[in-house]
């Protein structure tokens, strides 16, 4: 099912995401943080370790990104996303199966449960809302428009996009209002940081992140 808005091109993607407060090298710099972490799972690691590890290290970067600029952590319905009270956003990182592909829609990895599916049904028209009283900040949350960083990682193809699910049934995605295309096929390697032959990557390093032209 194609969504109602494919947004591809980098400087529609940057236009797109400056108004929401968010950059493309921010998302970037998350997605090079969950790799790096699925990159820790040894064979002794349970069988869902990469995921895990995944998913725990995207969900704090983009936390570390956005918090200090004024975002705050959410765990309403037991989801932990990342919420901006200003504009009613939430971010939930999330791995998938596939990102950036213009004939099929991102699957999640493990199934939703009912609390997402209802997360995403009540924020259908909550983006930039409007509260007369600060006692509905709770109301604002639970009604917040939920986005989700899709992050699809198969050996060296490693795709992300921003997107703003419709609602979900039997536990899986169905169809989307938006897609934002972060990180597309092909782009990984020239976002890869640069080492030279013969010397060990530093375990600290400042990530250097590019687009392509």
């Amino acid at each position: 099912m194609l969504a109602d808005r494919v947004v591809s091109q980098d400087y529609e993607v940057e236009l797109r995401l400056n108004q929401f407060g968010l950059t493309a090298s921010e998302l970037i710099s998350v997605v090079h943080q969950a790799v790096a972490a699925r990159a820790g799972f040894v064979l002794n690691h349970p069988l869902n370790a990469a995921g895990q590890l995944s998913y725990i290290y995207g969900t704090g970067a983009v936390r570390d990104t956005l918090r200090v600029k004024g975002w705050e952590i959410d765990r309403t319905g037991n989801i932990e996303s990342t919420y901006n009270p200003t504009t009613g956003m939430k971010i939930v990182f999330q791995n998938a199966d596939s990102a950036c592909d213009d004939g099929r829609d991102p699957k999640a990895i493990s199934d939703k449960g009912p609390a997402a599916s209802k997360a995403v049904t009540l924020g259908q028209y909550s983006l930039f809302p409007e509260y007369e009283k600060e006692d509905e900040e709770q109301r604002k949350k639970e009604n917040a428009a939920l986005w989700y960083l899709f992050v699809y990682v198969n050996g060296d193809d490693v795709r992300a996009e921003l997107s703003f699910p419709k609602r979900i049934e039997d536990g899986q995605f169905k169809g989307f209002n938006e897609r934002i295309y972060i990180i597309k096929p092909g782009e990984w390697a020239s976002m890869m940081p640069k080492v030279d032959d013969g010397e060990l990557p530093a375990q600290d390093f400042e990530i250097n992140v590019t687009r392509k032209s």
